[in-house]
């Protein structure tokens, strides 16, 4: 053997290719071993695989040592490891990120010219005002589409759909409930949100849904079987769990509506921060809660094995789990909290050791979450 070659058990039992095997098939090989000895060798505490951990340029050349790879396959290695986005990337990130920003000032621009000048400006004039500026949008949109400024496009117009509501509805004064104006803004630009496939056009119709809700519910509690003001926020979390199982579903078509990762994550933060206002009420007070705090603790255990589970094992996504390990983390801080303040009766000791306990839920989150913890043994997407 030449000097300075390998002579660790991971080269003895993998030296070189047999008859009939590619260099590839050896890397495979010596990579499935050195995930068998990583325990052993402390390459990976937490993680496994170490497959599943970045590929920091020191971790690229230690496999390309262990798998015997060439020269240029370890250059192309260190260019993925350490690859910055291109000009291109940067060309859609910009013009994405301007046309919104323009399309918001634009709007901005518009809502703020008809209320300064609301008194000055007869009923035509705003209706004019605002009717030719969705016109305007909703004819660009349509030259556009499915280019992202006809989408944008199209999202202002029906941004600028609620304003025009507005203004009729206090020029006519309809006596018309506030939710009747969110709801009716919902089903203008539903149509809308279908032709742009525009995932913030698609966010701005589900925010008015629960807002309408929120009104309703606010208005029309009366007339409710449930009175019981903590069973909105129920209501809330099973409209963002259906929104993000739809959003889920489409994913899995063949030519999926929406793309965009960061609606449903949106969607499902504020809907475990809709079940921890019930969960929460619970665990302080249960009597007072009622079935509605109940269902909230039920719903949140539920949504969490739910949301960990299909996002470690069918589509792995971080920020999801992560989401869900942090609303299980304030519930048990909140149980903590019950036991120290309203059973032993703690006072400043309680307070210490309340702070003691949310300081180790911390360190114990951010040593899993460092470790790989939120995918498992399933790679991120």
């Amino acid at each position: 053997m030449p000097p300075g070659a390998a002579t660790g058990p991971l080269h003895r039992r993998t030296a070189a290719p047999r008859d009939g095997e590619s260099r590839w098939v050896v890397l495979e090989k010596r990579l499935t071993l050195l995930r068998d000895l990583s325990p052993a060798l402390a390459i990976a505490p937490v993680a496994t695989d170490p497959l599943e951990r970045p590929a920091t340029p020191e971790r690229v050349r230690a496999a390309a040592a262990a798998a015997a790879l060439p020269a240029p396959a370890l250059h192309r290695a260190l260019r993925l490891a350490t690859a910055t986005p291109d000009a291109a990337a940067w060309d859609r990130f910009l013009s994405f990120a301007l046309a919104l920003l323009g399309a918001g000032l634009a709007l901005a621009g518009v809502v703020c010219f008809v209320a300064y000048n609301w008194a000055r400006v007869g009923r035509f004039g705003k209706f004019a005002l605002l009717e030719a500026a969705i016109a305007a949008a909703a004819l660009l949109a349509w030259r556009k589409l499915p280019a992202l400024s006809g989408q944008v496009a199209l999202g202002a117009a029906a941004v600028l759909v609620g304003p025009l509501l507005a203004v009729f509805g206090q020029t006519y004064q309809t006596g018309a409930d506030p939710y009747g104006l969110f709801l009716t803004w919902l089903a203008l630009i539903l149509p809308w949100a279908v032709a742009a496939r525009f995932t913030p056009l698609w966010m701005v119709a589900f925010v008015l849904l629960d807002v309408s809700v929120g009104l309703y519910w606010q208005q029309r509690a009366h007339v409710l079987v449930v009175g019981n003001p903590l069973a909105l926020p129920l209501v809330i979390a099973a409209l963002h769990a259906a929104a993000v199982a739809t959003w889920e579903w489409q994913r899995r078509r063949r030519e999926p509506w929406l793309r965009e990762a960061w609606a449903p994550q949106a969607i499902a933060v504020v809907g475990f921060a809709a079940l921890l206002g019930p969960a929460g009420a619970c665990v302080i007070d249960a009597g007072e809660a009622g079935m509605a705090g109940f269902l909230g603790i039920v719903g949140l255990g539920t949504a969490i094995a739910a949301v960990v589970h299909f996002h470690r094992a069918v589509r792995p996504d971080r920020l999801m789990v992560t989401a869900a390990v942090g609303a299980g983390m304030a519930l048990v801080a909140l149980v903590a909290g019950r036991v120290i303040f309203g059973v032993l009766k703690l006072e400043l000791s309680g307070l210490l050791l309340m702070s003691l306990f949310v300081i180790a839920e911390i360190a114990v989150g951010l040593r899993w979450y460092r470790g790989g913890g939120p995918l498992g043994p399933a790679r991120e997407a």
